[in-house]
């Protein structure tokens, strides 16, 4: 049976490695809880981790205490504002997973059940790039409130988040919208935008799934260098603004949270 954690858990997909899609992960939860807004990010990205090192935590393993039944939990990091668990803080950083099945879905049990996450308003997923055993067995054990796609405008990286999509829907996982990544570049000191992956394509495919783009991230050498040096853009504004897109992109999910929210608060007129 599926478990709730949080107000709303969000997982974020592709349907393509090399779109992003941690990068917004990372920077959608630390936006949110500059919002003040209690979150907690799972990096499910079995295949290849790279929360640890977005958010600066790299090579550190969290605590392990006993809670009043005597059970073990595992206490996860806090930075930033949002805590923290990934399949990389357990293992070497360099070694390949090839878990399927039984041996995934029990790694993910552990990281949703045996987190001390407390009360959350948000959980955002970081998923694997594909449509593999991964969301399925999350799908199982978390109920998941909405799927957000991160796509390129490429047409390749769009046909993929296409599959991704198509996925979520078998698994009767809500689409909450589509985020654009690598929208264009505008060179310092210009206000020409060059449209380096090309243009379009993330509206086209919110069109076509009757959803909508929650927001386009132009493509900033600042964004990757915060990733690398574990420091999310969300946090370290940058002198262009460079956050400011992610910012956006949240204040669009806190609406709609709220938008749920009073909806399950209606009661039928008599």
């Amino acid at each position: 049976m599926s478990r709730r954690i949080s107000q709303t858990t969000l997982a974020v997909g592709s349907g393509k490695g090399g779109v992003g899609k941690s990068t917004v992960a990372v920077n959608l939860a630390v936006a949110l809880a500059a919002e003040g807004r209690e979150v907690g990010l799972l990096d499910a990205d079995i295949y290849g981790p790279s929360i640890p090192i977005m958010m600066g935590l790299r090579r550190l393993s969290p605590r392990i205490e006993k809670d009043s039944s005597g059970t073990e939990r595992v206490i996860p990091f806090s930075k930033f504002g949002v805590k923290v668990i990934s399949i990389g803080f357990f293992m070497e950083e360099a070694r390949s997973v090839t878990w399927r099945g039984p041996m995934l879905h029990g790694a993910l049990q552990k990281m949703i059940c045996d987190v001390q996450w407390g009360d959350l308003d948000f959980l955002i997923i970081d998923l694997p790039p594909g449509t593999g055993d991964a969301l399925i067995s999350l799908s199982q054990q978390l109920a998941l409130d909405g799927a957000v796609v991160v796509t390129t405008p490429q047409t390749v990286a769009m046909l993929d988040a296409i599959k991704a999509i198509n996925a979520f829907e078998q698994l009767d996982i809500p689409l909450t919208g589509v985020v654009e990544n690598m929208a264009g570049f505008k060179p310092p000191g210009s206000d020409e935008v060059y449209a380096l992956f090309g243009e379009g394509k993330a509206h086209e495919l919110a069109q076509r799934f009757d959803t909508k783009v929650l927001g386009s991230i132009p493509f900033n050498p600042a964004i990757g260098v915060g990733g690398d040096e574990g420091l999310p853009i969300a946090f370290h504004e940058s002198e262009d603004m460079a956050g400011e897109p992610l910012h956006n992109i949240a204040q669009t999910l806190l609406a709609q949270q709220r938008k749920r929210a009073a909806a399950l608060l209606t009661c039928p007129s008599t």
